[in-house]
């Protein structure tokens, strides 16, 4: 499950309960679709589209943001690791 939230400094975050399958390089933002989608850093990974459009008032957080930090798990049963990569807005 991959989870949107913001920070109390007003971070967005992206958490997920499950290990990506490499880390992640930037993470695309299309504003007309209002959808993100993921970019690793291992070129033989495909980019991941999340499902599911935010709602105007989420979107309107988002295109406020330069960057997004990343929650994630390395594998079950370990703690959750995160780091900070850019938020690339496409689109008008």
């Amino acid at each position: 499950m991959i989870t949107l939230g913001q920070a109390m400094d007003g971070r967005l975050i992206l958490g997920t309960n499950r290990p990506f399958p490499a880390n992640v390089k930037y993470v695309e933002y299309y504003r007309e679709q209002r959808l993100f989608s993921l970019v690793f850093d291992n070129e033989e990974e495909e980019t991941a589209l999340m499902p599911g459009e935010l709602t105007p008032q989420n979107a309107a957080i988002v295109q406020a943001s330069p960057n997004i930090m990343i929650i994630a798990l390395a594998e079950p049963g370990t703690k959750p690791y995160g780091y900070m990569v850019p938020l690339i807005q496409i689109g008008v």
